[in-house]
């Protein structure tokens, strides 16, 4: 029978034990800890900034802790997406990752991509989808997107369209239409979208599949014809405007998003605390509603499981499209 001196010990030493173990999840559960960066791919001022900020007030109110934004343009997006995919996976360091740093990039750049899409981020939450919209210059004889269809098959070839660059996701929206339609046009590439619309508005180009905030100012001062919209639902911006299916065209759909991403290895907890915040921040009403405003919808109640699965179907639906395009590395 033990004697009570080493009673006593074994107590004391369960209940530092007991004290140990109830210490560690207390401090692992407190996240975040210190200020949170969130990093974009592209310039500040542009539409994923406006919706980094949008998050980071919001965020940053929910959690207790500041959210800031770095914009770190370059390269297509791949200077942003491995500054984070080499960060310390404790969740301080985010990504708002795109189309095209997660599907477009790694099919256009292939091995020399120095990171992989999926290996080397955690999924956390989509976002927002931006729509694709197919627009005409207003002289066009075309009404619908029908008489488009039968304006393309009646000049074979003849017909070019624009898009914002080589790679763009307007240029493979509009690969992977002709493809669809077993049509032909000649790709004109711009430096953006701006001069573009430009081009477009004035005749110079006889159609465009671009991002619906890049056009819907364009559209609604009649400067352009809006035919279809590339998302399964209609877009508020433009309610008038259908969708690809309603307007006689099934299984084409079409667009950018924006996917918040931590590096790979982010403890669950931490992934998980993230996804309830931002699925909460973007049902708030206000927050809805400047989303859609800038003419890119918020998506709300996504799983960290369901957004790596989008991810991963994005990457495998433009990747032959990438190839087929014959966009090739700057």
């Amino acid at each position: 029978m033990p004697n009570r001196r080493s009673t006593l010990c074994g107590l004391g030493a369960g209940s530092l034990c007991l004290f140990a173990t109830q210490r560690r999840p207390l401090a692992q559960s407190v996240y975040p800890s210190r200020p949170v960066r969130i990093v974009i791919p592209f310039a500040a001022g542009g539409p994923t900034d406006i919706v980094a900020r949008l998050l980071a007030e919001r965020l940053s109110a929910r959690l207790g802790q500041s959210f800031i934004v770095d914009a770190r343009p370059g390269a297509g997006g791949a200077l942003a997406a491995e500054l984070v995919a080499r960060a310390a996976p404790d969740g301080h360091t985010l990504l708002i990752g795109t189309a095209t740093t997660h599907a477009v990039n790694p099919a256009l750049q292939g091995d020399r991509l120095p990171f992989h899409p999926v290996r080397d981020f955690e999924p956390i939450a989509q976002i927002a989808r931006v729509p694709i919209i197919l627009v005409v210059h207003a002289d066009q004889p075309v009404r619908t997107l029908q008489d488009f269809i039968a304006l393309l098959r009646a000049r074979p070839g003849q017909l070019n369209y624009g898009s914002s660059g080589t790679g763009s996701m307007g240029h493979l929206a509009s690969v992977l239409l002709m493809q669809k339609l077993g049509a032909q046009a000649t790709h004109v590439p711009y430096r953006g979208s701006a001069p573009m619309a430009a081009d477009l508005i004035s005749g110079r180009l006889d159609f465009a599949s671009d991002a619906l905030a890049s056009v819907v100012p364009f559209v609604r001062e009649g400067r352009l014809r809006a035919l279809a919209i590339a998302t399964p639902d209609r877009a508020s911006a433009l309610p008038d405007v259908p969708t690809f299916p309603q307007a006689g065209l099934p299984d084409y759909e079409a667009y950018t998003w924006n996917v918040v991403f931590a590096p790979a290895n982010t403890p669950a907890p931490i992934v998980s605390t993230l996804n309830a915040a931002l699925n909460a921040v973007v049902a708030e009403p206000e927050v809805a509603r400047r989303l859609e405003e800038m003419g890119q919808p918020g998506v709300i109640g996504t799983t960290p499981a369901g957004t790596a699965a989008f991810v991963q179907a994005e990457l495998a639906k433009w990747e032959p499209v990438v190839r087929a395009s014959g966009a090739s590395p700057s």
